[in-house]
């Protein structure tokens, strides 16, 4: 994990929405050969002892068919990079005053040639004016080049853009002392994240403006920074490696005591930046302009594009395809968005380019062709509240946050979505085009009413490119229709045991999400068996969102801490820490979590989560928690109950339970009340441990150490924590959480546990009792007793469509295999 930047320097930049020896050269084979692309999914195979890929979900990935690849054939002309000479009329058509995106594009035009007519740009140090970079503006100029209604605009446009590229060009060749733009890292470092694409893309724009001579300089440019991209160490496995090695399984392979670590870096911010960056420097040219001389890695830089689509992009594909499916990043909601927009861009250019031809290049090059790409709007709007609150830019929906974050509040999507929707344009696919269209309108920070300022950049980025994405995406012809009526209610990411429920898609809907996931690459915490709670339009609990190693600890999440042994590195703040508050073990676990069930029912949702793997890790030498699972069933719409297993090898060591809460909880016995600022309750009885410490407390940042600094308006002040008061071996937690409006008084809860069979236990509310096995595992028969007002039985942890006999005797219930009743897909009998 790096070290951030200061806030206002990152912050500013972003809220808009964070070396290795070269091998010898491989020429990449057809993807049918041995060194083709890996395409089973949930393989796992090991070499020399070190994992290449994940065991398959307990929980099985959604079936998903892929339709075959469209012909191709590589594009000779320009513009060839996310925009084709075929669209420029349609574009063109755009830019009248009519249209308000063109208004707000053309606003952010002029500020740009007043600040080049002052000769503010290109400036010199940094070349940045008004804290936007020098080529963002030659993104910008370019992109008008090619849609300026005028033929004479657009040549000055394109004169505007080349003075700033080559500008840059000539100071990096000259490699002045102290020169920022010739600096190590100038092209891998977080500038070329923000802005990295401006310089393919311009190069692409303004082709035919470019002389051979200036062709070659660019060129000679180009080709450094293709180098980099292969050598970058920004941050940990920012490449792949070994470097040559293309459609190769060694690129997948893990490290000992490191589980599927470096691999999963396929889906960091900065690997994929590289790969987008890499991808749109290498199709710029032309075969006549790009000779063969180069002493680097490849000798062209076309050549650099097989690396691409060989060991970048397979890398990734087969992540996201795999261990990442469902449609969410895996780095979370600050870094996460730009994630998606570096592979979708990468995926738009090879497509636009012409390149996007399996045969040739592997499965890799097809985006339809990845189950990844068609969950990704499931997930996103699965992750959004119901409905918008008041933000800092206007009414804007709230997220079931993951991952660091300085800020709690909705990112811009429109790099990403804009991508994805000019591919699935190119591709014929309206649906998917009417969806983001709507989502970019909708959702965005202020909704509908503040695209505008979206789009003309007011969110104190440090590019242009949101101004070109609007312009590119929206047609003033066009009025999306709301996809979400036709989504089903309920979305499972398989690849990081994510579940997402709602009772439905109105602005007055509960809202649950679960996930036990892997926590391996930058910006991820120790955050599985978690889950979130949304009632009556505000939330009524979960995480508490920060930025940096403090909150990677899980008991700034809805989960459990466990203590475990001191780990070898307890004299570090980051890890000591982690460990002595029993987290979970973020970067370093060894082994995966799983979800070993999952139920979507009519009028509940049922989960089981074992995450066990998260609090141990070969690398700190500690694997002394035993067990850690939950079990949780959702009685649609107001009641949470949940069965919690912690087990270690040791006695004496403290097992706790976390939930967070906008204010004070207030504890009286076993039951812990919150009222919300809304007036609603939050009930939380605790049923199990028999003899529980129940505290209540407000949280507090430590003044000294800037990473307890929870997110600016983050809503959970207040933890309520839960422990055994004895520290035994072998805890269970049970709880039972109650949503209600207004004076609605909690419901009387009551513990049940099995008199034979497997022992079980459960909580009776209302007229429903839910019953979970003590212990994972087989189930052989249930008995249990229950009071006269119970009408419905919810049992757990049964065979999946498992028949079992159910016997009924006045409280007395029995329930063994083999009979009519049929358990649903998670094991789940009801009755």
């Amino acid at each position: 994990m790096r070290v951030r930047a200061s806030f206002v320097s990152v912050v500013a930049a972003l809220t808009s929405f964070a070396s290795l020896a070269c091998e010898p050269r491989v020429t990449p084979g057809p993807p049918g050969s041995a060194n083709g692309p890996a395409s089973a999914e949930g393989v796992q195979s090991t070499k020399g002892g070190v994992k290449t890929a994940a065991a398959p979900p307990v929980v099985p990935p959604p079936v998903f068919e892929a339709p075959p690849a469209p012909p191709t054939t590589p594009v000779t002309t320009h513009p060839r990079l996310w925009i084709r000479a075929e669209e420029l009329p349609r574009l063109r058509a755009r830019a009248v005053e009519s249209n308000p995106i063109y208004r707000d594009l053309m606003s952010v035009v002029a500020e740009a040639k007043l600040g080049m007519d002052r000769g503010k740009i290109p400036s010199e140090g940094d070349c940045t004016y008004e804290r936007v970079f020098c080529e963002s503006y030659a993104e910008l100029f370019a992109f008008m080049a090619l849609v300026a209604p005028v033929e004479a605009e657009r040549k000055d446009y394109a004169a505007r853009a080349k003075k700033i590229l080559l500008t840059i060009v000539d100071r990096v060749i000259a490699a002045a002392d102290k020169d920022p733009l010739a600096r190590r890292g100038f092209s891998t470092t977080d500038r070329s994240r923000w802005a990295g694409e401006s310089f393919g893309l311009t190069a692409d724009w303004i082709y035919p403006y470019l002389s051979a001579e200036e062709k070659a300089r660019v060129r000679r440019v180009f080709l450094k920074w293709a180098d980099d991209q292969l050598n970058s160490s920004t941050t940990s496995f920012d490449h792949p490696t070994p470097i040559g090695k293309l459609n190769d399984p060694v690129i997948l392979q893990g490290r000992p005591n490191e589980g599927l670590k470096k691999p999963r870096y396929a889906a960091n911010n900065f690997y994929t930046a590289h790969m987008r960056n890499l991808t749109l420097l290498s199709l710029a040219f032309d075969p006549a302009d790009d000779p063969p001389d180069h002493t680097g890695q490849y000798p062209r830089l076309r050549d650099y594009f097989a690396n691409v689509a060989g060991a970048w992009l397979y890398a990734t594909d087969h992540l996201l395809r795999n261990d990442a499916r469902g449609g969410s990043p895996p780095e979370g909601f600050q870094y996460g968005p730009a994630t998606l927009a570096y592979v979708s861009q990468t995926l738009l250019a090879i497509q636009t380019a012409g390149e996007a031809d399996p045969a040739r290049w592997g499965q890799q090059v097809h985006l339809d062709g990845n189950p990844f790409w068609s969950e990704v709007i499931p997930a996103y709007v699965h992750s959004l509240s119901p409905a918008p609150v008041q933000g800092s830019a206007g009414p804007t929906y709230l997220a079931s946050w993951t991952g660091d974050g300085e800020r709690y509040e909705l990112w811009d999507h429109i790099d990403p979505f804009t991508a994805l929707a000019l591919h699935a344009q190119n591709s014929g696919n309206a649906a998917r085009l009417n969806a983001l269209r709507w989502l970019v309108t909708h959702t965005g920070p202020g909704g509908e009413a503040g695209i505008s300022r979206r789009a003309r950049s007011r969110f104190g980025e440090v590019y242009k490119r949101h101004t070109i994405n609007y312009f590119l995406l929206m047609d003033p012809a066009v009025t999306p229709k709301d996809p979400r009526p036709e989504m089903p209610l309920e979305h499972y990411g398989s690849g990081r045991g994510q579940i997402f429920a709602r009772t439905g898609w109105d602005p007055n809907a509960a809202w649950l999400t679960y996930q036990v996931g892997w926590a391996q690459i930058d910006h991820q915490h120790g955050d599985g068996l978690a889950f979130t709670f949304w009632r009556g339009g505000e939330w009524l609990t979960k995480e508490r969102v920060g930025y940096g190693a403090f909150f990677v600890g899980s008991d700034q999440h809805n989960t459990l801490a466990i203590e475990n042994d001191r780990n070898r590195r307890h004299d570090e703040p980051f890890r000591g820490g982690l460990w002595r508050r029993g987290s979970q073990w973020g970067l370093v676990h060894t082994e995966d979590p799983k979800l070993l069930a999952k139920s979507f029912g009519r009028d509940y949702v049922y989960t089981l989560g074992d995450a066990t793997a998260l609090y141990n890790s070969t690398y700190e030498k500690i694997d002394d928690v035993q067990h850690a699972s939950r079990s949780l069933v959702w009685l649609k719409p107001d009641h949470l109950v949940m069965y919690d297993r912690a087990k270690t090898g040791k006695e004496g060591r403290f097992k706790r339970y976390f939930l967070h809460t906008p204010t004070m909880p207030a504890v009286a016995g076993n039951l812990s009340t919150v009222t919300t600022a809304k007036g609603q309750k939050l009930y939380v009885s605790t049923l199990l441990p028999e003899q529980a410490a129940i505290k209540a407390f407000e949280y507090k940042e430590d003044p000294k150490n800037w990473e307890t600094k929870a997110a600016q308006q983050e809503p959970m002040k207040f933890t309520l924590q839960v422990e055994p008061k004895a520290m035994p071996l072998d805890a269970r937690f049970l709880h039972v959480l109650q949503g209600a409006s207004g004076g609605a008084a909690v419901d009387a809860t009551a513990v049940v546990k099995s008199k034979g069979g497997t022992p079980f236990a459960g909580a009776v509310v209302k007229e429903t009792v839910v019953m979970f096995p003590v212990d994972v595992g087989e189930v052989a028969e249930v008995r249990y007793g229950v009071p006269a007002s119970v009408k419905r039985h919810v049992v757990t942890g049964l065979v999946p469509g498992g028949k079992y006999a159910v016997a009924k005797q006045g409280g007395e219930v029995t329930v063994k295999p083999g009979g009519d009743a049929v358990a649903d897909e998670g094991g789940v009998l009801v009755f």
